[in-house]
């Protein structure tokens, strides 16, 4: 069955499941592929998890809290979220208030009972891939507007004690209108500097 009523638009995001249960995983594949998704591979324990997330880099995993072997998802899904900086949204037949506590403390983006209905699967991994990147291209901007903002202070600063060490050494009679001339070109040329570093700060903060 296909549910084009939930057709994504992010053709490219790759979603990675974690799930012990042969049966669950291939319905969790197959309504993936109904959505629009790929599939970047599927894991039955945690540390194969972790192995797939780090050789495919998935957009967001699917993980169940229960798995075999000796880690459990929710310590893959800690391990995974702190290397990729990747969303997770936990799959589980438990809601105990132990075990939900214990998963929230990892910050999921999402925390889905089963039986996992196809509607309520599609919204929360649209949701968790939109808030990420959202997030990220936030992280991105500040980044960018840090660093045009340190390029502009030392200039600035530079700028100001020249002058006022121009307009003192004036006063003193030390220099000449010759070397006066040359000292404020070279200030012309640092503060045209800054006026270019100010287009790039304006650009960025208004960037779409």
């Amino acid at each position: 069955m296909k549910y084009e009523s939930y057709q994504s638009s992010l053709t490219d995001a790759k979603i990675l499941i974690v799930e012990d249960e042969v049966i669950i995983a291939m319905a969790l594949e197959d309504s993936i592929h109904d959505f629009g998704y790929l599939v970047a591979g599927k894991a039955t324990t945690g540390q194969r998890a972790i192995d797939l997330a780090m050789e495919t880099l998935p957009d967001l995993a699917l993980i169940d809290i229960r798995l075999d072997g000796e880690m459990d998802g929710i310590e893959a899904a800690e391990k995974i979220s702190g290397r990729l900086k990747i969303p997770v949204i936990f799959l589980t037949a438990y809601s105990d208030e132990e075990t939900l506590s214990r998963a929230i403390r990892t910050n999921p983006y999402g925390y889905l009972i089963k039986p996992i209905r196809p509607r309520e699967l599609y919204t929360t991994i649209e949701t968790s891939i939109y808030k990420h990147r959202a997030f990220v291209a936030e992280e991105a901007r500040v980044a960018c507007l840090s660093a045009v903002t340190t390029k502009l202070e030392n200039p600035v600063e530079q700028v100001k004690a020249s002058l006022e060490g121009l307009v003192s050494s004036i006063q003193k009679g030390k220099m000449d209108l010759d070397d006066v001339e040359i000292i404020l070109q070279a200030q012309a040329d640092d503060l045209g500097q800054v006026s270019k570093d100010l287009r790039e700060l304006n650009d960025t903060i208004f960037r779409v």
